[in-house]
């Protein structure tokens, strides 16, 4: 059997130029990746390899002007890249056959099977890990999730440039060194990235109520699945963001914290509701506090 390998992973990703462009057949999909980052480490974490890729998109083929900003990836350095399905294969046999995929935070394995499902590929993978859930509680000590950016500085590390898919997975790797990675996958292992087969599970597209009440009453707005142990959570506790966006939190059992975003409009069937639901992390946490305290 070949050594086992862990891939510590980073995904960059272009967006529709607005939201009416958005693709909602066969399911919501809002990120194509363009970009794929990789580090390869050996059973001691220590490194074995990199990898790198652009990828020519295929259903947003203009570049939102805010990922431009972002990542600094421009039109032209994708012209000549490989489309998704090839460049997926090429990073699958990189990897080799026996490994495991570390990412920092949980978005990226969700935008990675989307982009699977929406090429028509096979979304069968290995087992991820989520480094930064880790990280918030080994290190932290937090049942909140820290940026990428945060834990760098926390562990006064010297970062590459960030949204750089490489850059990004080599930040990472400067992170794992600082934790007992052994330890902790072992603690871990049953707890990884879980992908939700209902593609509707943390986002509605948006339902019609006569009041807004109504629609903060109704369970298919307020209540949701943990991504790690799959446990039904109940969004509470509103603060109100902006004239048309809410905030509500919830908490599993086991103790991982989520955020709901909500955002309504008035239509002429009534009020419009539409929903997110993302990890809490720092940023969140601090404008949903700021939300809070504003409201009394």
């Amino acid at each position: 059997m070949a050594d086992f390998s862990y891939i510590v992973l980073d995904l960059e990703w272009n967006q529709p130029l607005n939201p009416d462009s958005a693709i909602r057949e066969p399911f919501f999909f809002d990120s194509e990746i363009i970009e794929i980052g990789a580090l390869r480490l050996d059973e001691r974490f220590r490194e074995t390899g990199s990898f790198k890729t652009f990828i020519r998109p295929r259903f947003y083929p203009h570049m939102n002007g805010d990922v431009v900003q972002l990542t600094k990836i421009r039109a032209q350095d994708l012209e000549k890249a490989p489309e998704f399905p090839r460049a997926y294969a090429d990073f699958m046999e990189w990897c080799g056959e026996n490994c495991c995929l570390c990412t920092w935070g949980p978005d990226d394995i969700p935008v990675l099977m989307d982009n699977l499902l929406m090429h028509g590929m096979d979304a069968e993978m290995p087992c991820c890990y989520d480094l930064q859930r880790i990280f918030g509680h080994e290190i932290m000590r937090d049942d909140r999730q820290c940026s990428l950016e945060r834990a760098m500085e926390l562990l006064k590390l010297t970062p590459d440039r960030a949204h750089d898919a490489l850059n990004d997975a080599r930040n990472t790797v400067q992170i794992c060194g600082r934790m007992d990675l052994d330890g902790c996958m072992d603690e871990y292992g049953l707890r990884y990235v879980q992908y939700p087969q209902d593609r509707a599970a943390g986002l509605v597209q948006g339902r019609v109520y006569a009041s807004l009440a109504q629609g903060q009453e109704d369970p298919a707005m307020t209540e949701v699945q943990c991504p790690y142990c799959g446990e039904t959570v109940t969004l509470g506790q509103w603060a109100r963001k902006d004239p048309r966006t809410l905030l509500a939190y919830g908490r599993c059992s086991q103790e991982d914290e989520l955020c709901g975003i909500y955002r309504h409009t008035r239509t002429a069937a009534g009020l419009r509701l539409g929903r997110m639901v993302l990890e809490m992390n720092d940023d969140l946490w601090d404008t949903y506090q700021a939300c809070l305290e504003r409201q009394g």
